[in-house]
């Protein structure tokens, strides 16, 4: 897969928008120093580019009632199929409580992250993944607490030291125009 160049706009504009992703073009456009349709068609490239792939909220899930979080390690049996593993793929990307999977290495086949109100949904969930007959296995942790999340940019930045340096230099001049970009959105 081959990985898209960002310039510093672009690395502003995607800053901008994950500590505000209600902030409008205007407000972006304050941001970056750009007129609010060159903002807008930055925007649209974005997203073309798959970059963006959506705008969403960040949602404090305890205050909604999802306080059990959990990770599972899932093996499959063997002579499982491929359609047999399609199967549990697709049971666990219909499963509200499933935030992310993954295919891993080792011993099992798959890790997920789960975030469930109690207890119970986890039990269900691991009882629905051992009724499929195909799965040999599995192991459960509890997370005890959680210490911090990061989202996808923050991430993104930390892997390819995009904001490093001076861009942060610049950043924390800018500081005043993305708080006041913010209070606009």
């Amino acid at each position: 897969m081959a990985t898209i160049d960002l310039d510093e706009v672009d690395k502003l504009i995607l800053r901008t928008l994950n500590r505000n992703s209600r902030a409008s073009a205007s407000a972006l456009a304050q941001v970056v120093g750009l007129t609010r349709q060159a903002v807008t068609d930055r925007m649209i490239r974005l997203r073309k580019e798959g970059i963006i792939r959506n705008f969403t909220l960040a949602l404090d899930a305890d205050k909604l009632g999802i306080e059990v979080r959990a990770f599972v390690a899932i093996t499959l049996l063997p002579a499982c199929s491929e359609k047999s593993e399609e199967g549990v793929i697709q049971l666990l990307r219909n499963n509200p409580w499933v935030r992310e999977c993954y295919r891993v290495t080792g011993e099992d086949y798959f890790q997920i992250r789960v975030a469930t109100p109690n207890i119970a949904a986890l039990k269900e969930l691991v009882m629905d993944l051992r009724n499929t007959g195909v799965v040999q296995g599995t192991r459960t942790m509890l997370a005890l607490e959680t210490n911090f999340e990061k989202s996808s940019v923050e991430s993104f930045a930390a892997y390819s030291r995009i904001w490093d340096g001076a861009e942060a230099a610049v950043e924390a001049d800018l500081e005043p125009a993305i708080e006041e970009a913010e209070e606009i959105a």
